[in-house]
């Protein structure tokens, strides 16, 4: 069986003598908790093939469990595994997704197996609205908005970037446009899962009560910003964003995790597979559409889309 036909991310590496697996499941929120408890208790339940090295992880309405073994006990382990997770009901989880770090020369079986018990592609989600919610604890409001992720209209290259200009390195740009604002403002944006579909949230705090006068200022602020921005900066960008990505790579286990963290979350994993290509083909226009599509569920509940 090819490889490359199959429903898996499998990527090489020579670096390790045993191969690692990464399970990544959508949950939802309210379901995250009870659905990994279930899922320990399956996991507890296949010591029988040996307790292979493990961790779980989950936050954000996805949960990844990455393992690593030699390949015939990891082959057993994971048919065992597979038959625990199949009695988790589908309402707490979806059928989970996989990705293969290891050498796959001589791996067609496991490969085979993997898509057998756990592969899947999701399907895309239904279109997610733009919401807002507001509450205020002792003095300050906060307010919170959220919407579609603009992979799906802006790329992931794109989208992956831009949010690397909002939040990280020297020239982040939210905490420095709301720091203008005073009033103890602050703001911050975050990529999740919202009804099993890629989904990203705004907050803002601020004393008193304006808060929708954070995001009045940051869909006027923004736009104008990044049309400031030179290409050599562009370009730094582009930098910043291929050494976050890069980390990736710092072992076999961490790739294994991080790339089924980007299928399981919808981010694009051709980013952690190929990360300079994809960032390299990213224009000025592409960016600057890849933040328009961030601030189009602001603009939604402010009204003016």
């Amino acid at each position: 069986m090819n490889a490359s036909t199959l429903p898996i991310l499998a990527i090489p590496d020579d670096r390790s003598l045993f191969p690692v697996l990464s399970l990544a499941w959508r949950t939802d929120p309210q379901h995250e908790r009870e659905a990994r408890e279930l899922l320990a208790k399956g996991l507890a339940q296949s010591d029988r093939w040996g307790h292979p090295w493990h961790q779980i992880t989950g936050d954000s309405g996805s949960m990844i469990l990455t393992v690593a073994a030699e390949q015939p006990r990891l082959e057993r382990w994971l048919h065992a595994v597979a038959d625990e997770s199949s009695r988790v009901k589908s309402g707490l989880v979806s059928k989970p997704m996989i990705a293969m770090v290891g050498k796959l020369a001589g791996a067609e079986n496991l490969l085979a197996t993997a898509t057998d018990l756990c592969g899947a592609k999701i399907s895309q989600p239904m279109a997610l609205p733009s919401k807002m919610q507001q509450n205020s604890v002792e003095g300050y409001q906060r307010t919170l908005i959220t919407g579609e992720d603009p992979i799906h209209h802006a790329g992931a290259a794109a989208s992956f970037l831009a949010l690397c200009l909002l939040t990280g390195g020297s020239w982040a740009l939210l905490p420095k446009l709301v720091e203008n604002l005073g009033n103890a403002a602050t703001a911050q944006i975050s990529r999740n899962l919202i009804q099993r579909g890629p989904a990203i949230t705004w907050q803002g705090i601020c004393q008193g009560t304006g808060g929708m006068q954070v995001f009045e200022y940051l869909v006027q602020a923004l736009p104008s910003q990044l049309k400031s921005i030179g290409e050599d900066q562009v370009q730094e960008l582009k930098h910043f964003g291929l050494a976050n990505l890069s980390r990736a790579w710092r072992s076999p286990t961490e790739l294994a995790h991080t790339a089924s963290q980007y299928q399981i979350m919808g981010w694009g994993p051709s980013l952690i597979t190929d990360a300079h290509s994809e960032l390299g083909r990213v224009t000025r226009d592409d960016l600057e559409h890849a933040m328009d599509c961030l601030l189009r569920p602001v603009l939604e509940v402010l009204g003016r889309s």
